[in-house]
């Protein structure tokens, strides 16, 4: 019987993409919508983004139905809402497989309850949680003198990072690449101690076997394996590390000058996270769409879907936007 069938006969697969800012999670979900297809499947996806904008979701397929959730996180305010859109997504397509990609601020255990409540209306059902993580990240946080900034901040996003660690069955290591091979190590073993059930794959570029893709969609969830420790599983204290963290979204009025923009991003404060957005240069035609994390960008060639305006989405902890605005309007 093939996978296809299989999937017809019986349920839908969920597979949740969590991961910290940054760390690859549409790139793993490009390549997995991709084999989906290939193998004849029907996939689907529901994409969580913390700003006003779905910028990811531009560099996904355009014939991939795919439901939104703006301006907030999917495990917590909107936790909600995910189990309509899950539903919904259901009715209106029948998926052979469904992707989550949740926002990189949630803490995926959350969604658990909402996936289990929908599978007594409907039959989808959760296989697996798949966290990645970025190995020069992580190395920076862990080891001593590698040069981070420590402080409330990263006290607040280490807490979130082990919460996403604990919840996975598979972590992706990504991004290794630029980390050395004792880095590696030294995040490996301390993921093992946040959890020592799920599987750890080293990775670049988010490139995986299409074994490890097949293994999460056939996976059976379970929650002792996800990491929790016996003295949390019974209890929930609905309190989140991210409260603090916000989300500026700014609409480019016009082109902007692309050296000084990359210096701009290269010069925001530490308290921000992760930016992203579409922009047009002064000093070329085509659009891009650009990513900022951990102090390093990228700029792609975009066309984008529909009518999209230039815009810029910024996340970050105690953001003064007024000072971000008006150095930014310098880059015009």
């Amino acid at each position: 019987m093939s996978v296809h069938e299989q999937n017809n006969n019986t349920t839908i697969p969920v597979v949740i993409l969590s991961g910290f800012l940054g760390t690859g999670k549409t790139t793993l979900l490009k390549q997995w919508l991709q084999w989906s297809m290939e193998q004849g499947l029907k996939p689907a996806v529901v994409m969580n983004e913390a700003g006003e904008v779905n910028l990811d979701g531009q560099l996904l397929p355009a014939d991939v139905a795919m439901k939104e959730m703006l301006n907030g996180c999917i495990c917590c305010s909107m936790r909600g809402d995910f189990g309509l859109k899950l539903y919904e997504l259901v009715q209106e397509e029948q998926p052979d497989i469904i992707y989550v990609e949740c926002t990189g601020i949630a803490e995926p255990m959350e969604l658990v309850d909402s996936i289990t409540e929908i599978s007594l209306y409907t039959n989808v059902v959760l296989t697996s949680i798949v966290t990645l993580a970025d190995a020069k990240h992580l190395a920076d946080l862990f080891i001593p003198d590698s040069g981070a900034e420590r402080g409330t901040s990263n006290r607040k996003m280490m807490h979130l990072l082990k919460e996403q660690v604990r919840a996975a069955q598979l972590i992706l290591l990504n991004k290794a690449d630029l980390a050395t091979v004792e880095q590696l190590e030294a995040v490996k073993l301390r993921l093992r101690e946040w959890n020592a059930g799920a599987r750890i794959e080293v990775t670049s570029h988010a490139k995986v076997e299409p074994e490890l893709w097949r293994s999460c969609m056939d996976a059976k969830f379970s929650h002792t394996a996800a990491g929790k420790s016996n003295s949390s599983a019974g209890e929930h204290h609905h309190h989140h590390t991210h409260d603090a963290v916000t989300v500026w979204t700014y609409t480019m009025p016009r082109a902007v000058d692309s050296e000084r923009f990359e210096q701009w991003l290269m010069s925001l404060p530490a308290n921000v996270y992760r930016a992203k957005g579409i922009v047009s240069f002064t000093d070329t035609t085509k659009r891009y769409m650009f990513q900022f994390a951990y102090r390093a960008t990228e700029f792609v060639p975009i066309t984008p879907q529909g009518d999209v305006k230039d815009v810029i989405v910024v996340i970050g902890e105690q953001m003064d936007t007024a000072a971000l605005e008006q150095s930014l309007q310098a880059c015009e």
